[in-house]
């Protein structure tokens, strides 16, 4: 059977049912209508409020401007008049200011300056500066005016010349100017009604209803549910549908009334509209199959040529139609055409794809390797950096151990052992500093300091200590301020002067060079040695990096030098930058940090004196016997009487038998944690005024913070130096 055939069968068998359908939907259609009319009348009311909500929140956008006003903040209210009265909507909305006892301040609905009525909206105004939101208020008498208004209230930004709420008043009147009468609608009653009852606005009647009581039923409808709809008499008698909701910003009941009469009247006019509409849709239906048949046939044959073109492996034409799925069809068969023209190119560029990842891959590998390579060599540097001072203590200790060597020979290797714990100790602050700073934990202790003073501190103290006695160093500082931590500042020419001797052969100059530019103090150190190659500038300050040593010296270091400097540097507000020498000989590195004008110094403070300690009574607990036994010693010689214990029980027995001046513990003792000791002790009142020093080998930020809390007065990090801990205890002592 034909297409021409199916569509007047299918039209002959759409019209039977038609019919009988057109039947029962007459029926039906004028509840349908009802409900249709009752929608819009719900869709209104909605509408309204939202209307309503629009006029509360483009004075509330005003009065947030106002709350946030300068001329508030100065107690400037004249100028503050002219700006509100900028906003206002005369003569049905005005502004006002009220102080935290609801006193007006200002009132635009009168003159600036006239004498305003005294406090009558203390409660609302209490309200808005307590939750600081937005109240409202329900259908007032204004006190200055007289008027039957309501009132916007907000708390305005707190400022030195008192706590204020700034506030806009809502005359009746104005809400005939705010178009809520649906066009068209003259038979519906609007109304705005308050949280009590009374009607804010009414668009019927409204001079003799204004400021009265709604109908009962509604009242109690609209406390029951957000929105609805109930049927009732007005108060003009006119038996209605009325849909009420409220307003999202206020509270408020917005409700519209429709007389009965103009929902029915509206169903019966629907009922007659598809009645004839039914009939004119079942003529139509035979002309339209006929027609349909027509155009259908026709677009069928455009896509049959197609098909057979793109068979004979030609791109076939795409002619439009009056079917849109045809047309589809035919596009979609010229896409095809095109696809396959496409798919040998695209295999080409898959191929190309695949072997740039695996050049990636390739790439990745040898990254990961060098990484790799990289950390071995850092750990073999690290073992050897930490078994050269080891294996000068070992070899001192058994020095002093086994030999009878008189008093010179003795501090002679007394001394190696001092000078190689430094050395551990710095390699030890320079790995923990690196992970701070990777961390984003290292903080400064910033001061005004005497750059010139301090590097020439520094590189005195590597000639005294004799690690740069092999180079003539020339040294030229000219006085210049910076705010830095001193010993940052330390560490970082430090770090570059021990690079520049690294590099430098013996007897080789080193210079030093300190100065001033309008805006920075400027530190370079150049040396004089093999240089630094191209290939290592753009990496020099990372972290691990190292050049090649010079010749006939093995390497030495981990790496990480130069990268402290960097970070610390910008950690100061500062730059580093390396430069080569001419001809390839030499480096110089220069920082660069904000210069600031010299501060007014103190005084000088008195030295300390001799024997400061003498008599300090001293509880020292720690269960590492030597090393307890080494601080135990040190004090002594300071003056301090001390006395011993190796565990928390211990020290709580000790202290409680005879009261020390001070107390130094471990934190990591065998029976309880020193938190936990410490705890017990500040419970005990002959020791609650004891002063607590901590020993922890723990010195990130987290640890001092938690010791504070424990009741420790002081925090020390192992190892301690010997100064500090007597300048704690004395301070502490004397203090």
């Amino acid at each position: 059977m034909r297409i021409r055939s199916h569509l007047l069968l299918l039209a002959a068998v759409v019209l039977l049912p038609g019919l009988l359908a057109a039947t029962v939907a007459v029926v039906k259609v004028r509840d349908s209508a009802r409900d249709t009319a009752l929608r819009e009348l719900r869709e209104t009311v909605r509408a309204t409020a939202l209307l309503v909500d629009g006029e509360v929140q483009r004075s509330l956008g005003a009065l947030g401007a106002l709350g946030q006003s300068q001329h508030l903040q100065t107690g400037d209210f004249a100028a503050l008049y002219a700006q509100a009265a900028a906003v206002d909507r005369k003569p049905d909305v005005w502004t006002l200011v009220l102080d935290d006892t609801g006193q007006q301040r200002m009132n635009t609905s009168q003159p600036h300056g006239a004498p305003l009525p005294p406090p009558a909206a203390q409660e609302r105004v209490a309200r808005a500066l307590q939750t600081q939101r937005l109240v409202v208020s329900d259908l007032i008498a204004g006190p200055a005016t007289g008027k039957l208004l309501t009132t916007l209230y907000l708390a305005a930004k707190p400022s030195p010349a008192g706590r204020f709420v700034v506030a806009q008043a809502f005359s009746v009147d104005h809400w005939a100017k705010a178009g809520i009468q649906p066009d068209g609608r003259a038979s519906w009653i609007v109304a705005i009604i308050d949280r009590n009852g009374r009607f804010i606005w009414r668009s019927h009647r409204r001079d003799q209803y204004l400021g009265g009581q709604a109908r009962p039923e509604l009242v109690a409808a609209a406390a029951m549910a957000p929105d609805g709809l109930i049927r009732h008499a007005t108060l003009e008698g006119i038996e209605s549908y009325d849909a009420f909701t409220h307003t999202a910003l206020t509270g408020w009941t917005v409700a519209v009334a429709a007389p009965v009469p103009t929902i029915e009247a509206a169903a019966t006019q629907a009922v007659v509209w598809l009645a004839a509409g039914a009939a004119m849709a079942f003529g139509l239906a035979l002309l339209g199959a006929t027609g349909l048949a027509r155009v259908l046939l026709g677009a069928i044959n455009t896509a049959s040529d197609a098909a057979r073109a793109l068979g004979r492996g030609q791109t076939p034409l795409a002619p439009r139609t009056a079917v849109a799925e045809v047309n589809a069809l035919n596009s979609a068969l010229a896409d095809a055409a095109r696809l396959l023209a496409q798919e040998q190119r695209g295999r080409k560029a898959v191929e190309q794809e695949r072997e740039q990842l695996l050049d990636n891959e390739r790439l990745a590998r040898e990254a990961a390797q060098q990484a790799n390579l990289a950390k071995d060599k850092f750990l073999a540097l690290l073992g050897h950096e930490l078994r050269n001072p080891m294996a000068a203590i070992a070899g001192a200790s058994d020095v002093l151990a086994r030999s009878r060597a008189d008093a010179a020979v003795q501090d002679r290797f007394l001394a190696v052992i001092q000078r190689q714990n430094r050395h551990m100790g710095r390699i030890v602050d320079d790995l923990l500093d690196v992970s701070r700073m990777l961390s984003g934990k290292l903080e400064l202790q910033a001061r005004p300091l005497d750059l010139a003073a301090c590097v020439r501190s520094c590189i005195e103290a590597l000639q005294v200590s004799g690690r740069g006695s092999g180079q003539r160093w020339r040294i030229e500082a000219q006085t210049v301020w910076v705010q830095a931590d001193p010993v940052r500042l330390e560490q970082i020419v430090n770090n570059l002067a021990v690079n520049a001797m690294h590099f430098s052969p013996p007897g080789a100059d080193v210079a030093v060079v300190v100065r001033a530019e309008p805006a920075f103090a400027v530190v370079q150190v150049s040396d004089s040695g093999p240089g630094v190659p191209a290939a290592l500038l753009p990496h020099i300050f990372e972290p691990f990096v190292q050049g090649p040593p010079p010749a006939g010296q093995p390497a030495a270091g981990l790496g990480i030098g130069l990268a402290l400097v960097k970070q610390l540097v910008e950690l100061h507000g500062g730059e580093v930058s390396v430069r080569p020498g001419d001809g390839g000989v030499g480096a110089t590195f220069s920082v660069r940090l904000p210069r600031i004008t010299p501060p007014s110094l103190p005084a000088p403070a008195a030295a300390p004196t001799s024997h400061a300690l003498d008599g300090c009574r001293v509880l020292l607990v720690d269960d590492n016997a030597d090393a307890r036994a080494a601080i135990a010693q040190l004090l002594q010689a300071m003056g301090c009487r001390v006395r011993e214990a190796a565990d928390g029980a211990a020290a709580l027995g000790m202290a409680a038998r005879e009261v020390p001046d001070i107390i130094v513990m471990d934190l990591g003792l065998p029976d309880k944690s020193g938190l936990q000791v410490a705890a017990e002790m500040l419970a005990l009142p002959a020791l609650r005024r004891v002063p607590l020093v901590a020993l922890s080998g723990y010195g990130q930020r987290s640890d001092k913070e938690a010791v504070l809390a424990a009741g420790f007065v002081a925090h020390l990090v192992k190892p301690v130096a010997v100064d500090l801990l007597a300048e704690t205890i004395r301070s502490l002592w004397q203090g």
